[in-house]
């Protein structure tokens, strides 16, 4: 998934005590916002965003991995909440998963080449 910026203007009411706030101002304004509490959650870098899916490599144990398909939904502080595609408690790929994607692509190929 990747971080999209949208830009708007707000109207906010503050109070301005000294006159620091200055008409027209230019200000950075930082939102804190309740997320899910008690989500199922994975490391930013467990998820390949391809722009049409999002996929991660589950363990499937003795040497063995699974792309699986998730749908993610919010991110913060390098997590990305995991709203389908894995259960509690299965072990996810948390680093070099390029290689892991690569490796996976490259065995789809050869299976399609094995009727030729």
């Amino acid at each position: 998934m990747t971080e999209e910026v949208r830009t708007a203007k707000i109207r906010f009411e503050l109070p301005n005590p000294g006159h620091q706030l200055k008409l027209g101002q230019y200000v950075n304004v930082e939102l804190v916002v309740e997320v899910a509490a008690n989500a199922l959650s994975v490391p930013s870098s467990a998820v390949i965003d391809t722009g049409t899916r999002q996929v991660v490599f589950v363990d499937k144990g003795d040497g063995r991995f699974e792309p699986r398909e998730v749908k993610a939904g919010g991110q913060a502080d390098g997590y990305y909440q995991i709203i389908s595609g894995v259960e509690e408690g299965e072990n996810v790929v948390i680093s070099a998963n390029f290689l892991m994607d690569s490796e996976s692509s490259f065995r789809a190929a050869l299976q399609g080449m094995k009727g030729h």
